[in-house]
């Protein structure tokens, strides 16, 4: 029996080739996965509970349950000052099912995406699993800061482009989309007939302002934008599975209509969990932005002295991507860094070939781990620099 190549095609990310080792190495410090060491918040916990033991362990509808969704489009408008109705949104198991679903309903064989790179893997293998081409399209530059390279944008479209697929705030660059660059891809997307595909799940940890610019906000309508959200960063609820799509109405129902048929509803007693984390969570959303506010600090400081390594600017998520002096194999690297000191980092690699010569280091971890990690990073990278 042979396998569609289009799932051939798709390879074992370096990413899990690195966390394996680092599953396997005792005492390992774990800051290649893109999430917090810290607990999810004990109200939230407290609020599945009971609502497991009040009956919410049924299936609900495929999008989600009307209270959940009425909570994201409130969350929405008190945020961004836009208004969607519960019907256009979408919740789903994690953000990763929603990107997945988005792109299932518009790109097909034949047809391609560009991807903003270095991306995730999530948004270039999606657009393979769905038997499209993916097209990274790099940023450039600017000193130490990324932009969007609008130019490179419109090179990148052709008659069989569909989608255009940016992460702001980025991973992993930390790099941030202005408000006149997602005002040039909502002209570029209305002038070739795209899809816009904006993953926003670090849209709450900035450093510079109360929240990142969205899609949603400057979009002229809804029928070419789809947003993707979660709580997973937001409210440190990552293994909870819990994300949710923001768009048209029909766009919505188009993509519930995949979503039924890979993993029905999102459990319901999560469902209930999320509500009482935007309900309650605000207090707990700005201690999480000013503990990574200063582990941001903290590692920007030991990078920047560290000799052959250049740090971009950090705009928000909780990554840094610093670029290391003759590095031209990260994931060989990172995999011999994980065993020779236990410090486990994500290598550039993984985020496609823009990201060679990089590193991706999480830093939403305790002040101990951070500084533990960066000493040993600090001695490994002087005898390789040597």
């Amino acid at each position: 029996m042979r396998l569609r190549p289009e799932l051939v095609n798709v390879v074992e990310s370096p990413l899990v080739q690195i966390a394996t080792a680092a599953e396997r190495t005792p005492g390992a410090l774990k800051l290649c996965y893109g999430e917090s060491d810290l607990p999810t918040p004990e109200f939230i916990c407290r609020a599945l509970d009971e609502a497991t033991r009040a009956g919410h362990t049924s299936y609900t509808h495929t999008s989600g349950t009307p209270e959940l969704r009425g909570a994201i489009a409130a969350r929405i408008h008190a945020l961004h000052g836009v208004t969607y109705r519960p019907s256009e949104v979408m919740a789903t198991v994690g953000a990763s099912m929603a990107i997945f679903t988005a792109i299932r309903a518009c790109v097909g064989t034949g047809d391609n995406a560009i991807v903003m790179a270095p991306a995730y893997p999530i948004f270039v293998n999606g657009v393979m699993i769905c038997g499209g081409e993916p097209r990274p399209v790099p940023l450039a530059r600017d000193g130490p800061r990324f932009r969007l390279d609008l130019d490179r944008v419109r090179d990148a479209i052709d008659a069989h482009t569909r989608m255009i697929i940016v992460n702001s705030p980025s991973n992993p660059t930390g790099w941030m989309i202005t408000e006149d660059e997602q005002r040039a891809l909502c002209a570029l997307a209305d002038r070739h007939d795209l899809m816009l595909l904006s993953d926003e799940v670090y849209e709450r940890l900035v450093y510079e302002q109360p929240i990142a610019p969205s899609l949603a906000r400057v979009a002229a309508g809804k029928d070419r934008v789809i947003v993707v959200n979660s709580f997973s960063k937001t409210y440190n609820m990552t293994g909870w599975r819990l994300g949710w799509a923001q768009s048209s109405e029909a766009n919505i129902e188009r993509m519930s209509k995949a979503a039924e048929f890979i993993t029905s509803n999102p459990t319901a007693m999560v469902q209930q969990a999320g509500i009482a984390a935007i309900r309650d969570g605000e207090a707990c959303v700005a201690d999480l932005r000013a503990h990574y506010a200063a582990r941001r600090a903290q590692v920007v400081a030991a990078l920047a002295a560290m000799p052959g390594v250049s740090v971009p600017d950090i705009d928000g998520a909780f990554y840094a991507f610093p670029r290391i002096d003759r590095l031209t194999d990260s994931a060989a690297f990172a995999m011999q860094l994980v065993r020779d000191t236990g410090v486990a980092l994500a290598p550039g690699a993984a985020f496609g070939a823009d990201g060679e010569g990089h590193l991706r280091l999480c830093f939403a971890s305790k002040t101990e781990t951070i500084t533990e990690a960066l000493d040993r990073l600090s001695r490994y990278l002087a005898i390789f620099l040597a």
